[in-house]
């Protein structure tokens, strides 16, 4: 995929191109319904270009799958010259009959994975940027005309309705997001389901579903590009001087080295030749810190005020020869721990996307507000200022314990609309990867993965919405109130919540636990159907994960107040059902690691069982 940037500037891209609608429901015309199905027979037909693209022709199955199943008709698929003109038409694509329809609609002039959801007398047209648009066109289509949910990958709500009908509709809209990525497991590995949910960074998602954003090295390729192994022995010059010595190991480059920079843009050219299809490039510093603090880098860290001087000077001269053999590559960097900070003279040449990291941050409070995230809301509006085009890598997890609750779904909208506001177009929003049933994450890749789409969505609604939708209506008030209690107690004790915590000591007390416990068993016992128990038994170990962890203070609160307002389970009985319960729902990750052979579940029992049987150790 080559530049997704070039066609449009300014800082004012890939805005609402109906200004103020941003839901179907609200863009509709409430008379003159059309009627796609009566009977269980489809009135309408499908209508393609007659050489549509691999990403139409999956945009019209992907319409009749939904169509024929919501209505038991079978709606066909013909090719443009093969249509009968007095039928009614679902037109799906940019072919000669959406320009006959449509003719100020120009398709191929539509913002990045804008979409174009029309009516022409009765005839309903589905079309959208080229490159991935009139899939989500359809879906836009089939979520809000006709109802579909796609909760998961492998659960959806489709309605039965052998009358189908329709209000007339116009809506174009283009996302301001034009990266999107929730990276959750359901979410990464199933291309189908990505593109339901209108997340287009995925590795998997093929061609015919509209590709993703192919990035040669995704993060952290100073090493990758000049590898030590290769050239330190003849070059200690070119990486870091720390205390006195030139070392490679948890080090960087020596950016102000420009014999070291020309070797780098030399292999980083021969990489991109080998890899042309690449849209983007990230040059950008080992993880870690280790900067060099050789003299001619700190003359450039005190002139520029910030680590990140002499980083985008690098990078900049990295760009422009890149650019001069690929002009539609983009080279994105860091502003990453000690680069976080703007510098205060060098600006990013055109062709750099800057992307700042929030993993030093507190999810309790909106980065864009309060005091915990005062020094990166600053960092944020001083980068803004001088890039046009910025990425966000934020931290939506617990990587040290996916099993804890992590009470933060109050704060990503926010957020969003915080990144956006300050020229954010790329957003990867760092999810439980590796986990399958950590602390909600199926509504969290639902909820995150909407706002990415359209960030002014209300964030309660969609809540409320999966809550039902997903848990059904009589589980959904207790969760809700679940949901609320943990906010609130989280938001009220002040903790700084990172994503890095052991336990829950900070913010969750031992009454509130006993609340939040009692809100979870009444979703339990007023649910009868088997299905919708299971989604609410994988939603409870965050919490049986709490109480066998911190099983001493539960203790200890019962020594200090003479009450405890829960009965604490046997804990053999209670360590067994929840390892087993781990096996149930296929939890093999419970924390980050990416060692080979991780082998979480024996340690976590080991762990688990020395904190209830200290005696034991």
């Amino acid at each position: 995929m080559k530049s997704i940037f070039k066609p449009l500037t300014g800082k004012g891209l890939f805005i609402l191109l109906v200004v103020g609608i941003f839901s179907m429901s609200a863009n509709c015309s409430q008379s003159g319904k059309l009627t796609l199905a009566k009977g269980g027979k489809a009135l309408y037909s499908i209508v393609l270009p007659d050489s549509p693209t691999a990403v139409e022709s999956t945009a019209a199955k992907e319409l009749k799958k939904y169509l024929d199943e919501i209505t038991g008709a079978g709606f066909a698929i013909v090719s443009e010259s093969k249509a009968n003109n007095a039928i009614p038409q679902i037109v799906v694509g940019n072919s000669r009959r959406t320009k006959a329809l449509l003719p100020n609609v120009d398709v191929d002039k539509l913002s990045y994975d804008g979409i174009v959801i029309e009516t022409a007398e009765k005839n309903i047209i589905l079309t959208g940027h080229p490159t991935r648009g009139t899939l989500y066109a359809v879906n836009t289509f089939l979520e809000d005309a006709a109802g579909v949910r796609w909760w998961t990958s492998a659960e959806s709500s489709v309605p039965k309705n052998k009358k189908l009908t329709v209000p007339q509709l116009h809506l174009h809209y283009a996302p301001q997001l034009i990266y999107r990525e929730a990276y959750y497991k359901d979410a990464e590995y199933d291309e189908m389901f990505s593109v339901r949910m209108k997340c287009n960074g995925a590795a998997q998602i093929s061609p015919e579903h509209g590709d993703h954003h192919k990035f040669q090295y995704f993060v952290h390729s100073f090493y990758p590009i000049l590898p030590p192994a290769t050239y330190f022995d003849k070059h200690p010059e070119w990486y870091s001087l720390i205390d006195g010595k030139r070392t490679f190991q948890h080090a960087q480059l020596c950016l102000s080295n420009e014999e070291m920079c020309r070797q780098f843009i030399t292999n980083a050219l021969g990489t991109l030749h080998e890899n042309p299809d690449a849209g983007f490039i990230s040059i950008s510093q080992n993880d870690g810190h280790g900067a060099c603090r050789c003299e001619q880098c700190q003359a450039i860290v005190r002139e520029e005020g910030s680590e990140a001087g002499p980083l985008i000077r690098f990078v900049n001269s990295v760009a422009e020869a890149i650019e001069k053999e690929f002009p539609d590559v983009w080279v994105e960097t860091l502003a990453y721990q000690y680069t976080r900070k703007a510098p205060l003279k060098v600006k990013p040449r055109n062709n750099v996307v800057v992307r700042l990291c929030s993993i030093e941050c507190s999810f309790s409070q909106p980065l864009g507000e309060g005091e915990q995230n005062k020094s990166f809301r600053e960092d944020m509006e001083a980068w803004s200022k001088i890039a046009d085009h910025l990425f966000v890598w934020n931290y939506v997890t617990n990587f040290s314990s996916y099993m804890l609750p992590q009470p933060n779904i109050h704060t990503l909208a926010d957020d969003i609309r915080f990144f956006v506001r300050n020229n954010t177009i790329g957003l990867f929003e760092q999810g439980d990867i590796y986990c399958d049933a950590g602390d909600f994450v199926r509504m969290r890749n639902w909820v995150v993965s909407r706002l990415m789409w359209n960030p002014e969505l209300d964030e309660n609604q969609l809540i409320d919405e999966f809550l039902t939708g997903y848990y059904g209506e009589k589980a959904a008030p207790y969760l809700r109130k679940y949901w609320d209690l943990l906010t609130a107690a989280c938001r009220e004790s002040g903790v700084y919540l990172r994503c890095y915590m052991h336990v829950t000591d900070g913010w969750l007390s031992v009454p509130v636990y006993a609340e939040a416990a009692g809100l979870m068993k009444q979703a339990l016992d007023v649910t009868k159907d088997e299905t919708l128990r299971n989604r609410l038994r994988r939603e409870e170990i965050p919490l049986k994960y709490v109480l066998l962890l911190e099983n001493e203070r539960f203790k200890t609160y019962e020594k200090e107040t003479g009450n405890l307002p829960l009965t604490l389970p046997d804990p053999e009985q209670a360590l067994d059902e929840f390892m087993a319960l781990l096996k149930e729902f296929n939890v093999t990750m419970c924390w980050e690691d990416f060692s080979e052979n991780p082998h979480h579940l024996p340690r976590l029992e080991q762990t688990l069982r020395s904190k209830l049987f200290p005696e034991q150790k």
